[in-house]
């Protein structure tokens, strides 16, 4: 009985103390976030490396882009150049031509065309080999994408326990065990595991962008290749 007591006069000055004064406004609790570039520069040497992960990663993005736009790129008009260049027996012409073009077709086109004279295994052969190597060149810097999106998370991670670390090393030097000064901190560093999940998420969109446009580019050029080799069976060369 004399608990139940205590706990409702524990209330009552309780609600005495926050009750407003006449002709004064309630206390509000203001919820004030700090600005987002104060709290990546408090997460630390991380922040430093996952900045540099997010430069490397747009870096090589950009490059990709660049470099696919120029390369991977699919004339159904060419084949229709070399039939005519060869139905005229100007296949110097049409190796002239392909040779004009920058292009990982034309490129693969222009090999199958300085094996003519050889049987068509060779040929389908030699074009074969010209397309491994121009796909492997257009996938040579994906490579560090995917890296990246492995390692960010586990940078931001490891920014996080080091984080913690320091929280529980200055609890245990001031003894100040406060729910401010540990929860202070502690969103701080979880800063660098959410810098890292979006350095992650992004090179590994990247990544997976650039290779499905690659693997949609190899079989359009698989295609290509066929036409060709068609061409040629027609043409009796």
């Amino acid at each position: 009985m004399m608990f139940l007591l205590n706990i409702l006069l524990q209330a009552a000055n309780a609600a005495a103390v926050n009750e407003p004064v006449a002709g004064q406004k309630p206390a509000t609790v203001e919820h004030v976030s700090a600005p987002i570039l104060e709290m990546m520069a408090k997460g630390g040497f991380v922040m430093g490396l996952l900045g540099f992960c997010l430069i490397l990663s747009i870096y090589f993005m950009v490059e990709r882009l660049i470099y696919l736009k120029n390369r991977a790129k699919i004339d159904d008009n060419l084949i229709n150049v070399i039939k005519d260049n060869l139905r005229e027996n100007r296949p110097d012409a049409a190796l002239a031509y392909c040779d004009r073009v920058p292009t990982a077709q034309a490129q693969m086109i222009s090999t199958g065309l300085r094996f003519l004279g050889s049987n068509m295994r060779e040929i389908e052969s030699a074009m074969e080999t010209k397309a491994s190597v121009e796909l492997s060149a257009m996938e040579s810097n994906l490579t560090y994408l995917s890296l990246i999106s492995r390692i960010a998370p586990m940078l931001g991670f490891v920014g996080t326990i080091w984080g913690v670390i320091n929280i529980f090393y200055s609890i245990a030097q001031s003894n100040d065990l406060s729910i401010a000064s540990i929860s202070e901190g502690l969103y701080v560093k979880m800063v660098a595991s959410f810098a890292g999940l979006v350095v992650g998420i992004i090179s590994f969109l990247g990544y997976q962008l650039f290779m499905r446009r690659i693997d949609r580019f190899a079989e359009r050029l698989q295609e290509q290749s066929l036409n060709l080799l068609e061409v040629l069976t027609k043409s009796n060369i």
